[in-house]
């Protein structure tokens, strides 16, 4: 038997659906600067190196945008269709945030020799470029196949799987930036990955056995929390900013 999507229909609470739509306006608000600071920073960025980072904080913010409306729309229609973009759009943007830790961490100064490296950055942007499929599968599940316990899977295994490759790089990171403007920078997304991560297995209490309405309100929490982990983010970033500018 199909399982149906977890929105604010499907606890069938009017207190969860305005929760749900709320938290789904606060993290689109906070992606939007978040997006538009990002940008700022690619722009005013004078390191090469760096460019693809910002790209892909530019990224992040544009699907955390998406998810926001996605989730706002899905308060009012309920439709298998946002469901999957919804889905897309959440794992895209922790997609995004993970290649951001790997890609500052390979194009930095403070990596180590491409000879001291176990694998290149080459091969690692290959191995994602498969991993990425995972999205594309979970798209076809929700919009093909009536399983949509199908989609809640893959996009659980995939949110644990890329949040925890973020943070790998992370935490590298953190060995060799400690105390820089870096530093600084890799935390307040450190967050954002981590709340992010939580959010895409969320759903799985479902079949876990847990309430419909716990996990909604679960869902709306982590939401709110990413909103908050991005506003703190963009702080920051509007910081580099004003730095850069000067």
């Amino acid at each position: 038997m199909a399982l149906a999507p977890l929105t604010a229909h499907a606890s069938g609470d009017p207190s969860a659906a305005v929760v749900h739509f709320l938290a789904s306006v606060l993290v689109t608000a906070a992606a939007a600067f978040f997006g538009y600071y990002a940008v700022l920073n690619l722009r005013l960025n004078r390191l090469d190196s760096q460019t693809p980072f910002w790209r892909y904080l530019a990224a992040v913010g544009a699907t955390a945008g998406i998810y926001g409306l996605l989730g706002i729309a899905a308060t009012v229609v309920h439709s298998r269709a946002l469901t999957a973009f919804g889905h897309g759009a959440l794992l895209f943007c922790i997609v995004f945030l993970a290649f951001s830790m790997r890609e500052v961490y390979y194009e930095s100064a403070l990596a180590p020799a491409p000879d001291e490296q176990r694998f290149s950055l080459e091969t690692l942007r290959r191995v994602e470029a498969g991993f990425v499929v995972v999205i594309l599968v979970e798209w076809v599940a929700v919009l093909l196949v009536e399983q949509s316990l199908v989609a809640q899977l893959v996009k659980g295994v995939g949110s644990v799987a890329f949040a925890a490759y973020g943070v790998v790089f992370a935490e590298k990171l953190e060995a060799m930036a400690r105390g820089t403007a870096l530093d600084t920078i890799r935390r307040h997304l450190l967050l954002v990955l981590v709340a992010l991560g939580v959010l895409g297995v969320a759903d799985l209490g479902v079949v876990a056995g847990l309430s419909p309405v716990v996990v909604q309100a679960t869902e709306s929490v982590f939401v709110v929390l990413v909103a908050g982990f991005l506003v703190t983010a963009t702080v920051r970033l509007q910081q580099n900013v004003e730095g850069l500018a000067r």
